[in-house]
């Protein structure tokens, strides 16, 4: 039971650590209207069994829309302790000005900055400056596809310590097709080379399909793949994750 119970914890918290690259494509709001919108989740979950757990953790979103100009703010962190013992200690903090150049929305400059950290993967804190385009290719009512490229500054301390300064060039594709009224497929690829040095770079890749099986309940199968050709000292150059969840939704 203790074994199950930690590991349901860990099921749950295990696209927040996993994740060195951000999936800001997610958290994007579709038609957002002018205006401030978004949430603000704060949980705590405590367990005392043979062992104590517990869980802390906050989800922000945040959009402010005025005219071509967008701001989203994305705050989230995740601690999970079991006896004085970190399973998870991870967290972010995502600042995005979205600035719209074509009225028909085809074309955006993004500047954006980030603070993270990640114990599990050696991460003190990484931090990135970046600014770039993102050009909408299709955007019809069952496919939608990205492109997005940026310049991005990237400095890294790890907890052995080591230190990096990068620029690195950052580079996404975005899929997401409506296959069918039942069937949905989402995926999106990052690849980051550093500028100067293409044998030190990342690429990851974030995939769901989803199957309808009724009004209201859904399953989905997720994969997500990251490869970091330097990562810190004894962290693998190769992550994977795979989940399969059963998915319930209100809806009128």
């Amino acid at each position: 039971m203790k074994q199950l119970l930690i590991s349901f914890i860990l099921i749950l918290s295990i696209q927040t650590y996993f994740s060195q690259i951000i999936n800001i494509e997610e958290k994007r709001y579709k038609n957002a209207e002018e205006g401030l919108q978004g949430n603000i989740d704060l949980s705590f979950r405590y367990t005392q069994n043979t062992r104590s757990v517990y869980q802390i953790s906050n989800n922000i979103s945040l959009l402010y829309r005025k005219e071509k100009l967008t701001h989203l703010f994305l705050n989230n962190i995740t601690l999970v302790r079991s006896n004085n013992s970190d399973l998870v200690n991870y967290g972010y903090a995502h600042y995005r000005l979205i600035h719209m150049l074509s009225e028909k929305r085809f074309i955006k400059w993004e500047s954006y900055g980030q603070i993270q950290y990640n114990s599990v993967q050696k991460i003190r804190q990484r931090i990135l400056i970046g600014s770039g385009l993102r050009f909408k290719i299709v955007n019809s009512d069952s496919l939608q596809f990205n492109y997005g490229w940026s310049l991005m500054y990237e400095y890294e301390e790890t907890t052995i310590p080591e230190f990096s300064n990068v620029i690195r060039n950052s580079n996404y594709l975005s899929l997401n097709w409506k296959i069918s009224k039942s069937w949905e497929f989402k995926t999106i690829t990052y690849y980051q080379p550093s500028i100067g040095d293409f044998a030190d770079f990342r690429i990851s890749n974030e995939s769901t399909i989803s199957h309808s099986l009724s009004k209201n309940f859904s399953i989905v199968v997720s994969v997500n793949f990251l490869y970091d050709s330097r990562p810190p000292v004894d962290v693998p150059v190769n992550n994977l994750n795979t989940s399969l969840l059963l998915r319930y939704k209100f809806k009128p």
